[in-house]
C-alpha cells in the first residue's frame, strides 16, 4: 500500500447513517457491528500512517426523509471519504395513525437515496455504499394489508436498483439474512417482544458480512489518494 509505505499520514473519514440497525439500538457501544468495525480498521492499520475515521451518526427511528432533514449536520460537515447508507426498515413501515400509508412511500423513498448519493458525492464521497435491510421475525399485517416482511423485502429491491442506477457499491446483508432458518435468524435478533433488532450476535455477524466491502472501499481511498499525493 503506497500510502502506508511512503509513511505519510493519511486520513479516510467513514460515516454511517442509518435507522436502528446501524446505531446498534438496545446494544452496548461497545458491541455495535459500526463499533466492532471501527477497532478492526485500528487494529488493521495500527503500525501504519494510516488513519481510518468512523462517526456513527444514525438514529434509531429515522426514515429518508428524516435523514435528509439532517444531512448537513450528519454528513456534508463531515466531507466524507466513504458513506455507508442504511433505510429502509423505518420507512416501509405502517403506523396506525397512518391508515394504511407506510411512513414513506415507494417512490419518495427512493427519491430520497437518490438524492443522499448526490448530496454524498457533492461533498467528497467518492465511495458510497448502500445497504439492504435485515430481515426480522415480525409477523404482524399491517394495516395496508401486508406483513411487515413483504415491506420489507420491496424496500430492499429499491434499494438493489437505486444502487445499480446510481454506480454505487450495494452491501446486501439481507440475502444472508434470508438464507438464515427461523432458529438461526432467531439467535441473531433480540428476543421477543423486540425481534426486530440485532442481539450482540446479530452485530458480530453483521461486522463479518459489512467487512469486506468496508475494506474494499477504504483500499480504494487509500488508493485514489496515494496516486494524487494527497495526505491528511
Amino acid at each position: 500500500m503506497r500510502v502506508a509505505e511512503e509513511g505519510r499520514p493519511t486520513l479516510v473519514n467513514l460515516i454511517f447513517v442509518g435507522d436502528s440497525i446501524t446505531f446498534g439500538q438496545y446494544v452496548d457501544p461497545n458491541l455495535r457491528w459500526t463499533s466492532l468495525i471501527a477497532h478492526r480498521f485500528d487494529e488493521t492499520f495500527a503500525e501504519t500512517s494510516v488513519h481510518v475515521f468512523t462517526a456513527n451518526r444514525s438514529a434509531p427511528g429515522d426514515t429518508t426523509r428524516m435523514a435528509l432533514e439532517k444531512f448537513p449536520a450528519d454528513v456534508q460537515r463531515w466531507s466524507p471519504d466513504i458513506l455507508f447508507i442504511d433505510y429502509g426498515m423505518n420507512d416501509c413501515n405502517c403506523w396506525s395513525t397512518d391508515h394504511g400509508v407506510p411512513r414513506v412511500s415507494e417512490a419518495a423513498f427512493r427519491a430520497n437515496l437518490q438524492e443522499m448519493i448526490a448530496r454524498g458525492r457533492v461533498f467528497g464521497a467518492s465511495e458510497i455504499i448502500l445497504a439492504t435491510k435485515t430481515r426480522s421475525l415480525k409477523r404482524k399485517v399491517m394495516l395496508n394489508g401486508l406483513r411487515y416482511e413483504d415491506a420489507n423485502t420491496r424496500y430492499s429491491e429499491i434499494i438493489r436498483e437505486v444502487a445499480g442506477e446510481a454506480n454505487v457499491t450495494l452491501f446486501d446483508p439481507r440475502r444472508s439474512f434470508d438464507a438464515l432458518s427461523v432458529d438461526a435468524l432467531a439467535e441473531k435478533l433480540l428476543p421477543y417482544p423486540d425481534v426486530i433488532h440485532l442481539s450482540p450476535k446479530g452485530h458480530a455477524w453483521y461486522a463479518e458480512l459489512s467487512w469486506p466491502i468496508l475494506r474494499a472501499a477504504v483500499n480504494a481511498i487509500l488508493g485514489a489518494k496515494a496516486a494524487a499525493g494527497i495526505s491528511a
